[in-house]
């Protein structure tokens, strides 16, 4: 983990919405000198395991930038029918 434990915090107090602060919270809890589980993490926040995963993942994989992107569904505008 590239983030050093006092930027992880001053992004957390920074952050606009609960998605990102949950997400940044994975990665403090995980930079802690005893971090704990992956599950415990998961039951903390109230997410599934596989979700923390593949946030992880996306983190692994693209750093903080990629974690923290929030992507919406392309659906189409619904219409009531009469």
């Amino acid at each position: 983990m590239q983030e050093s434990l006092d930027n992880l915090t001053q992004r957390l107090r920074q952050a606009e919405t609960a998605t990102i602060k949950e997400r940044l919270q994975v990665l403090y809890w995980l930079k802690q000198d005893n971090p704990p589980s992956i599950s415990a993490i998961a039951k903390a926040l109230g997410k599934h395991r596989s979700t923390i995963q593949t946030w992880l993942s996306l983190y692994r994989y693209g750093g903080v930038t990629a974690m923290l992107e929030i992507k919406k569904s392309p659906g189409g505008v619904r219409v009531i029918g009469q």
